[in-house]
């Protein structure tokens, strides 16, 4: 006969003692071999009680027989241990999603794992913005981290059997976004240097970027970045005014991703006054519309080989070239700057023609312009040169008499078919000014009784 105990069917953690159940016999004389116990739990009799003890060592439900010997009759003494295994845990997203590095601001890539008999779990460490939550024997690590730094999360099971493996850690590197700014001195980034000159070294310190380019730098002048250090360097060949942009690459581009500046390399003289204005044709004793040109790093300037009556001044960075040309002629001037960077392109040129008043001079021999002669006679031309002008007209002239230009030369020709006095005027076109030729053709009408 066997009496069971009240702990006869106990559930406990593998690897945990097992409080000892007891069955008490009557008239057995011992035991036979049990059978259906976990491995690492006996059963031993003594005084007429089985003993079952022990620390089991696997997990799962265990019904188990243990057989009286010796008395009358088969009797087995029975009953159920169930050995509920540790927790566990393991990733179950893809691997290397539980050491990531993203960008601040940027969503995660979700994190998983699996666990098993646990009946909850807690995830620590994790930066802001990312949360850890358990639902269905699953760990699901999600979010947008809204800080930076490197973040080394531990994911805790609760409930269970915790005498297994009842943690696990992971990392997650948070960028910032990149950043830019000046290290070589407040107002280096914009520079006055002269030309062939070595510039002072610009830099810049860079976070998060893996590289850096420079555009707009002027000749002679190059970019570098190395440990997160961008560096402007060089001897300007050439002048003017340069506006560089320095753009990161790689990195988180989200944040701060340029700088700019202006590296201006004196002396520098441009046409301000339009294109082509430095190249000027008009006529004599007429005022000339203004030539100005824009200098930099000067601190003055002069201009030779301009007409008389025209002159040059400098004043505020601007030369003007004005005045009111009283000579004719092909006037090429030369602006040449004083001070600043002499070693640089430090003059401009130009031309300015002063055209002379057009002329009419008679050219068919003196008194030629006054004549006497009958009706109906051929006239003997008259003729004028001039000058300057790109035509002419006669005006005055008798009936059958004409007047012509062609080559610089004015002829007045024919035959006039009507008496009297005739004062003509040849007028110049084109050219500068206006001139007048007079002269008188007598024409006498034939004799009468």
């Amino acid at each position: 006969m066997v009496a069971e105990s009240a702990s006869s069917t106990p559930t406990l953690c593998i690897n945990t003692a097992l409080v000892p159940i007891t069955h008490g016999t009557i008239r057995a004389t011992g035991i036979g071999t049990a059978t259906g116990l976990p491995a690492g739990v006996t059963a031993a009799w003594a005084s007429n009680t089985i003993t079952i003890s022990g620390t089991p060592t696997a997990s799962g439900t265990f019904n188990y027989t243990i057989p009286l010997t010796g008395g009358c009759g088969t009797v087995n003494a029975t009953g159920t241990i169930t050995v509920t295994p540790n927790n566990t845990i393991a990733r179950s997203s893809a691997v290397g999603t539980d050491a990531q590095t993203l960008c601040i601001n940027t969503a995660l890539t979700n994190i998983t794992y699996t666990t098993t008999t646990a009946t909850g779990a807690t995830v620590t460490g994790l930066p802001g913005g990312v949360t850890g939550n358990w639902s269905a024997n699953v760990v699901t690590i999600t979010g947008t981290p809204s800080v930076a730094g490197t973040f080394t999360y531990t994911v805790t099971m609760t409930g269970g059997c915790t005498g297994g493996t009842n943690t696990i850690t992971g990392t997650i590197t948070v960028l910032p976004n990149n950043t830019i700014a000046l290290s070589s001195g407040a107002g280096t980034n914009n520079q006055v240097v002269c030309m062939n000159t070595a510039m002072t070294p610009i830099t810049f310190g860079t976070t998060t970027a893996t590289g850096a380019t420079v555009a707009g730098l002027p000749a002679g002048v190059t970019s570098n970045w190395s440990g997160n250090v961008v560096t402007i360097s060089g001897t300007p060949t050439v002048t003017g005014f340069f506006d560089y942009t320095v753009t990161m690459t790689g990195g988180c581009t989200a944040g701060v991703n340029t700088a700019t500046g202006q590296i201006r390399v004196d002396n520098t003289i441009l046409l301000t006054s339009g294109a082509g204005s430095n190249n000027r044709t008009l006529c004599i004793n007429t005022a000339l519309s203004h030539i100005t040109y824009g200098t930099t790093g000067a601190t003055g300037a002069t201009v030779t080989g301009l007409p008389t009556g025209v002159g040059g001044v400098w004043a505020s960075n601007v030369v003007t070239i004005s005045g009111t040309p009283s000579v004719s002629g092909t006037f090429n001037y030369t602006v040449t700057m004083t001070g600043g960077c002499s070693a640089s392109p430090n003059t401009a040129t130009g031309t300015i023609t002063v055209v002379p008043t057009n002329t009419a001079t008679l050219s068919s021999g003196p008194g030629s312009d006054n004549r006497v002669l009958c009706i109906n006679t051929s006239l003997i031309n008259i003729t004028y040169a001039t000058t300057i002008a790109t035509g002419a007209t006669v005006a005055g002239l008798p009936s059958g008499v004409t007047g012509t230009w062609n080559s610089n030369v004015v002829t007045i020709s024919g035959t006039p078919s009507v008496s009297g006095t005739f004062n003509y005027s040849i007028l110049l076109t084109g050219g500068c000014g206006t001139v007048n030729a007079i002269g008188t053709i007598i024409v006498r009408p034939n004799n009468t009784i």
